[in-house]
């Protein structure tokens, strides 16, 4: 990240408070974003972005500078956003869906209608169940690969590409 000083992680190691609020500073739009996709609620989002500093804080000791600091902050953000929705006795598994594809064809590129779509895949998104709109979040806006979404998860890769699968037909069915 441009600007971004690893040595500020050193800092943070040895309990520097500046350093650490250098650090917050840097990623907390970053960090509360992430959970915010997955919980879709101001105070929880907030809740969790603060947990995760803390967990990040106490566990730089284990970061591996081979991984971009982002990267690894971000995976704890969502790791503390998934914990709230499990404590919420949110169920990341139903694969008793019927899977269907009917995929309209569009080749108009005209702006507008490409900003309407755009507006169109992000109601339907949020209208996804938690699961649904977890996995499509996870895949589609933070990059993860299937297997990286199942280790979040715990759950088997195969499981991630079904529900994938069928978040992404529902949300061609919303749209």
């Amino acid at each position: 990240m441009i600007g971004f000083d690893s040595g500020i992680i050193d800092q943070c190691r040895r309990g520097e408070h500046k350093a650490q609020m250098q650090l917050y500073t840097t990623f907390y739009k970053r960090v509360y974003n992430a959970c915010y996709r997955v919980l879709r609620d101001n105070s929880e989002a907030e809740d969790a972005m603060q947990e995760t500093f803390l967990k990040a804080f106490s566990a730089l000791d284990n970061y591996d500078e081979k991984t971009p600091f982002e990267a690894w902050l971000v995976r704890i953000a969502i790791n503390a956003s998934i914990d709230k929705l499990r404590k919420k006795d949110m169920e990341f598994t139903n694969l008793n869906e019927n899977i269907h594809y009917n995929v309209p064809d569009s080749d108009d590129d005209d702006w507008e209608q490409i900003m309407e779509q755009v507006g169109k895949v992000k109601t339907a998104i949020e209208k996804l169940p938690d699961s649904s709109r977890l996995i499509i979040n996870l895949y589609l806006i933070e990059g993860y690969d299937h297997e990286e979404i199942a280790d979040i998860l715990n759950v088997a890769p195969g499981t991630v590409r079904v529900q994938y699968m069928r978040a992404k037909q529902k949300l061609i069915e919303l749209i």
